[in-house]
């Protein structure tokens, strides 16, 4: 007969355990909000405080770094001063070799002429090096075979424009006017150095006896010059007929074209004028001697001076006024004409002139200005240089401050209280399903300061999160740093090593050194110049490489896997925990092996599953009291733990 044997199998299933742990750990997350949200707002204070330290360490770092700038330009601007005169005399001296194709040494000596000139009389020397130049363009580019004449006829314009309110072109056109108008022979160029002297004499004594400027006598004579010097009016002469006519009130050129006309019509007379004159007892002869001076020719129409009809015949009835004054004035001519030759009125009127403590002060900033010329003379061929560091030194202090202050601004940002109170706020934000109360009264404790830093922060926040969540983003920051970094570093060398060279230039002791060569200086300047180069331009790869390294360190691959627990009761055994459900653990029973719940068995044992549903239902009350709720909610749970464990026993 064939035995029967029946086994049960009580399953107890777990669906409490799971649920109530999470609702534990939601109440204990829901008490740390709390607790975070207040110890956020209280640091808050704090956070305002760090803030307001660090706007203020940047105010004073962004002045510093202004100062910085401003004596950067201030050195670029005293080196750009100190070459400036001698930029303009290189300029003045290229002017000359253009004008006259000289060069070389013929050229050297020249420039050297006109520094002199330029401390001698107070002027700057790019000027006095256009007194040179304008003398061989106006009178004869011959006179560079003689320096030495030339530089007394560059002495004579400086002078004169001494009496001329330091009217340099004004002085050198009269003088060039008058050498050339009076046809001056320059066969023997010092001897003409020493005529240009006497003319400007007797044009600086003629202003002093009579009322019209030089400049005037210089229109003057382009006008009546060269006729007076043809028809045998001397240099002072001309200058005392001139000034007497600018009395006259014929002045400046409309004087000379008067003068003219009226040496003309006396050496040139109608026939008509002529019959006239001689009916008068008047001597023709006497009228165009050239031996005789102009005062004497115009004495011998005293006699008919006042008929009009002889004079008018004469002259014309344009010239007749001017033409009755020169006869008037002869003897005021003579006066002049004496008092003029012979004189060094030009030279004593410069003498007093240049003792003035106003010209005293011009010498002095032309020897300074000489000096600088020197300066810029050994300092031309690294000049460019110079100035291209200057500038490169300005942009970098200002790139580096707007670097710094950058720094400083992420700084303030990314202060730790900040951001772990944007952390409170957002679970504060979470708990509002909880307690709205008190997130209400929380912001309303947040002062203005407490705003603007949010708003600071929250872009720090989203800066944050692209930082930890994309490698790229971090790759980027690490490569722009370093190469910020590099470029400034490598800046800052190559300064140093630019201000090194230039001591090597200048140091006098490297230039009695045989094994000193300045080329090598700029071989090595170049040499350290390409080698910074290469740092700077491989320097944001780097720093990619460097920022994709440490996003792979902090970004390891975590391989957690979630193991699910399980409440297991073994047959025959007492039961000791709760650790989840049966995953098919069972017994053999006459020798065939049994399955857990929810398998099939063979043979005569017969497995009987049944499943055991509890259901508890508990309410929780607290009121808005969050730590109460939580206590409570754990409370609860271990008194259905209590209950479960006797039930499955």
């Amino acid at each position: 007969m064939a035995s029967t044997s029946t086994q049960w199998i009580l399953e107890l299933v777990d669906k409490i355990t799971a649920p109530l742990r999470k609702v534990t750990e939601a109440a204990g997350q829901a008490s740390s909000v709390v607790d975070d949200v207040d110890e956020s707002v209280n640091g808050l204070g704090n956070a305002s405080e760090t803030a307001a330290g660090k706007l203020e360490k940047l105010g004073k770092g962004m002045f510093f770094l202004n100062q910085v700038k401003e004596g950067v330009d201030n050195i670029r601007g005293a080196f750009n001063d100190a070459i400036e005169p001698g930029i303009r005399f290189e300029t003045a001296v290229a002017e000359m070799s253009g004008i006259t194709n000289m060069a070389g040494k013929e050229l050297d000596v020249l420039a050297d002429k006109a520094r002199v000139t330029a401390k001698t009389f107070g002027t700057d020397a790019a000027d006095a090096m256009g007194v040179y130049k304008d003398l061989l363009s106006k009178i004869t580019p011959e006179l560079k075979k003689a320096p030495d004449a030339l530089e007394i006829m560059s002495n004579n314009v400086m002078t004169l424009s001494k009496t001329m309110q330091n009217d340099v072109p004004g002085a050198s056109a009269a003088m060039s006017t008058a050498m050339n108008q009076y046809q001056v022979s320059l066969d023997d160029p010092m001897k003409a150095a020493q005529t240009m002297t006497e003319y400007m004499n007797i044009m600086a004594a003629g202003t002093v006896e009579g009322s019209a400027e030089i400049k005037e006598v210089a229109e003057a004579l382009k006008q009546t010059g060269s006729v007076a010097k043809t028809f045998g009016v001397d240099f002072a002469e001309t200058n005392s007929a001139i000034q007497l006519l600018d009395k006259a009130g014929k002045k400046g050129s409309e004087g000379g074209i008067a003068l003219r006309n009226t040496i003309l019509k006396m050496q040139a007379p109608t026939a008509d004028a002529v019959r006239q004159l001689k009916a008068a007892g008047i001597s023709i002869d006497t009228m165009q001697d050239q031996s005789l001076s102009l005062t004497d020719r115009l004495r011998a129409l005293t006699p008919v001076m006042h008929n009009a009809t002889i004079m008018s015949a004469l002259f014309g009835g344009e010239n007749l006024a001017s033409a009755m004054a020169l006869i008037d004035g002869a003897d005021q001519m003579d006066a002049w004409t004496e008092a003029i030759q012979g004189s060094t009125s030009a030279t004593d009127m410069a003498a007093k002139q240049m003792d003035t403590y106003a010209e005293k002060q011009k010498r002095m900033q032309a020897f300074i200005d000489d000096l600088k010329i020197s300066f810029f003379e050994f300092v031309e061929p690294i000049a460019p240089v110079i100035e291209i560091v200057g500038i490169f030194i300005g942009t970098l202090v200002t790139l580096g401050t707007v670097a710094w202050s950058i720094g400083q601004i992420m700084t303030l940002v990314s202060l730790k209280s900040s951001i772990a109170w944007i952390a409170g706020m957002v679970k504060m934000a979470t708990a509002t399903v909880i307690n709205c109360r008190v997130i209400s009264m929380a912001i309303k404790s947040i002062p203005v300061v407490g705003w603007i830093i949010a708003i600071i922060t929250a872009v720090t926040a989203l800066v944050a999160f692209l930082w930890n969540k994309f490698a790229e983003v971090r790759a980027f920051f690490y490569g722009l740093g370093n190469f910020l970094k590099v470029f400034f570093l490598e800046g800052w060398r190559f300064i140093f090593n630019v201000v090194r060279a230039i001591i090597d230039v200048i140091n006098p002791a490297n230039w009695f050194d045989d094994d000193f060569h300045f080329s090598d200086v700029w071989d090595r300047l170049a040499g350290q110049a390409l080698e910074g180069g290469k740092k700077v331009g491989s320097a944001f790869s780097d720093g990619w490489k460097a920022g994709m390294e440490n996003w792979e360190k902090s970004h390891p691959k975590e391989k957690e896997e979630e193991k699910e627990k399980e409440f297991k009761i073994a047959p025959n055994a007492p039961i000791n925990r709760i650790s989840g459900t049966n995953n098919g653990s069972g017994s053999f029973t006459g020798g065939q092996l049994a399955k857990g719940p929810g398998g099939s068995g063979s043979g005569n044992v017969r497995n009987i599953t049944m499943n055991v549903t509890m259901n508890s239902n508990f309410h929780v009350a607290g009121g808005n009291d969050i730590k109460k709720i939580s206590d409570r909610v754990k409370q609860e749970i271990l008194a259905v733990m209590t209950d479960a464990v006797p039930a499955a026993g």
